[in-house]
Formats: structure tokens, C-alpha cells, sequence
């Protein structure tokens, strides 16, 4: 085994280790989270007819999503994915995963290009392909300036039996030199972010036996392209 491979896993080691603390700072962080969202909510309701006050409230709604997206990121981080899988069909997961990202849509005015067969299945863990889909819709609406383009297009390869996701953005794409990094841990080029939204893709599609890559010109915008396979390997997951 090469040296690298001995320090990777020592990475992971250490970094599995500390799951059992994350997990209970998230637990005590989401709970109050969870009262904040309802209470927001609610109120949002009660001012039906102050458009502007509503916006407000989507303000902090919004934020509350971001924070649980956050919490998300380091809770599958630190632990090992383990699917559950059922049939889910594609079109109900993107579309919920766009629902949570629809405030940040509308208020840059991007327009949203959707291209999804209506009944196409995927065996997946729905819970860790939205975690998946969410992080990969947030980066790509980060990269677009007001009045961009984002473009989902799903598609079946008959060939090798599976199903491809294309995730574009109109943005102003990702230097060549870091196009090789962009899944490695706690590697960003934002101001803001933890750097491990990316990671957990990558390792998510991994334990559902598939793959991800990226295409990306300076100027012209970002491609994330994920395959996944008709079965997945049954001793990646949970049944």
C-alpha cells in the first residue's frame, strides 16, 4: 500500500471517530432550528397580506435552511453512508430538492431549465441523493449571476443500464487548476463554506455504486454530470 493510501485512511479514521460528537452537537442544534422554521412559518401565514413583512420572514426561513444544510454536510461527513434504497422516481426528489433552494431562485431571477423524464425510477436512499442534489443545485446557483441559467436534464443510458443527471450552470465556470481538487475535503474558493458539500456528493454516489464528474470552461459555466447504475451493490446498503 502506498504511503498516501496509509495517510488517507488515517484521514477517515480520525474523521469517523469524531462522528459520535457530531452527531450530538447537531441533534442539540437542530432542535431549537426545528422551533425557529415552525414558529417562522406560522407567522409567515399570519401576515398574508403584508408582502413585505412575508419577505422578511423568507429571510430567515431561507437562513435556516442554509444552517441545516451545514449541520447536513458534517453529519454525512463524518459517518459512513449507508443507503436504504427504495424505487423513487427522479422528478419528485429534484423538484423537492428546487422547492428548498426557491427562495434563493427567485430573488437572483434565474431561470430554470427542467428536462425530466416523468415516471424514470432510481433505486436510491432519497434522503442521501436530496442531500446530494441540494448541494450540487446550491453551488451551481452560487456561480450564477442574477438573470442565469440553471439547466436539469436527467436521461437513461439503455446501454450500460442506467441513469444520467445533468446539473449546468451559466456561471463563470472553475479554473482548470482546481477542477482535480474540488472534491477533496475542505478544498473552496468561496469566502464562505466549509468546503465539504462536494466531498459528500462524491461519497454518496460512491456507496450507491456510481459516479460523478465535473466539465467547466472559465466564462461559460459548470456541468456536474452524475451516473447512477440500474442496481446498486447490496453490500453498500441497507435493504
Amino acid at each position: 500500500m502506498m504511503k498516501s493510501d496509509n495517510l488517507q485512511n488515517e484521514i477517515e479514521e480520525r474523521i469517523e471517530s469524531l462522528g459520535g460528537i457530531v452527531t450530538k452537537i447537531v441533534h442539540d442544534i437542530r432542535n431549537p432550528l426545528g422551533s425557529i422554521e415552525l414558529i417562522t412559518s406560522l407567522l409567515r401565514k399570519e401576515l398574508n397580506n403584508d408582502s413585505d413583512k412575508q419577505r422578511l420572514i423568507d429571510h430567515v426561513i431561507y437562513g435556516v435552511k442554509n444552517i441545516d444544510n451545514i449541520l447536513s454536510n458534517l453529519l454525512h461527513f463524518t459517518t459512513i453512508p449507508r443507503p436504504k434504497l427504495k424505487k423513487v422516481r427522479i422528478e419528485d426528489v429534484l423538484n423537492k430538492c428546487l422547492d428548498v433552494l426557491s427562495y434563493t431562485i427567485i430573488k437572483h431571477q434565474i431561470t430554470v431549465i427542467k428536462d425530466i423524464p416523468q415516471n424514470l425510477r432510481i433505486l436510491c436512499d432519497e434522503t442521501l441523493m436530496r442531500q446530494v442534489f441540494v448541494n450540487l443545485l446550491l453551488n451551481s446557483i452560487q456561480a450564477i449571476s442574477s438573470g442565469g441559467v440553471l439547466s436539469v436534464r436527467v436521461s437513461e443510458d439503455e446501454v450500460e443500464s442506467g441513469v444520467e443527471i445533468n446539473i449546468k450552470d451559466s456561471g463563470s465556470g472553475i479554473p482548470p487548476e482546481y477542477i482535480e481538487r474540488i472534491f477533496d475535503p475542505f478544498f473552496t474558493t468561496k469566502n464562505k463554506g466549509t468546503g465539504l458539500g462536494l466531498t459528500i456528493v462524491h461519497n454518496i454516489i460512491k456507496v450507491h455504486g456510481g459516479s460523478v464528474r465535473v466539465q467547466s470552461k472559465l466564462g461559460e459555466g459548470t456541468t456536474f454530470i452524475i451516473r447512477l447504475p440500474e442496481e446498486v451493490e447490496t453490500s453498500n446498503c441497507i435493504q
